[in-house]
C-alpha cells in the first residue's frame, strides 16, 4: 500500500500561557518538544495505521522565541517511509494575532517506528511524493538516514 504525504498531514495549536514560559519570558523548549513529539506521532499513526514510538529527534532548531499570548501552531508531514520507520518533518509557527504576524519559530525531524501489539517493529506503507517539493523532501530524508547509518 502506498500513501501520499497529504494523507497524514497533522496540525495542532495552543495559546502560550505563563505556565508555558521560563524565567526570561519565552516558552520552554521542552514544552515545544512535547507538542512536536505528539504532533509527529499523530502524523505517523495516520500514515502507518499502527502504534508508534519516537526513536530520534534530528536537527531541532529553535529559530525565534515564542511569548505568552502567541498562538503556537505545529505542523507535521511525512517526508519518507522506510522499512519499519518513518521520518516526519515538523515546524512550529508563532502567531501574534494582535499584530496579524506569523513567524517560523522552530523546526525538527522525527524518526518514528511503527509497532505491533507486542512492541515489535512492523513494515510501514510506502510514501508516494505528489509534488516536486515532496520528492525533494523524500530524497533529503534518504540522505539524512544514510548519514546516520554511516
Amino acid at each position: 500500500m502506498k500513501k501520499a504525504p497529504s494523507d497524514s498531514i497533522t496540525e495542532t495549536s495552543f495559546i502560550a500561557t505563563p505556565a508555558d514560559t521560563n524565567s526570561i519570558g519565552s516558552v520552554f523548549g521542552g514544552r515545544i518538544m512535547q507538542h512536536l513529539d505528539m504532533t509527529a506521532a499523530i502524523c505517523a499513526r495516520r500514515h502507518s495505521n499502527a502504534r508508534v514510538t519516537t526513536v530520534a529527534v534530528n536537527k531541532l532548531k529553535f529559530l525565534k522565541p515564542l511569548r505568552v499570548g502567541h498562538v503556537v501552531k505545529i505542523t507535521a508531514k511525512m517526508t519518507r517511509a522506510f522499512k519499519t520507520s518513518m521520518e516526519v518533518q515538523t515546524k512550529v509557527y508563532g502567531e501574534d494575532t494582535y499584530a496579524d504576524e506569523t513567524f517560523l519559530a522552530a523546526t525538527a525531524f522525527f524518526t518514528i517506528v511503527g509497532m505491533d501489539e507486542k512492541n515489535n517493529p512492523i513494515p510501514i506503507p510506502d510514501l508516494m511524493p505528489q509534488s516536486e517539493e515532496e520528492l525533494n523532501a523524500w530524497k533529503e530524508a534518504g540522505g539524512r538516514r544514510k548519514g546516520k547509518n554511516e
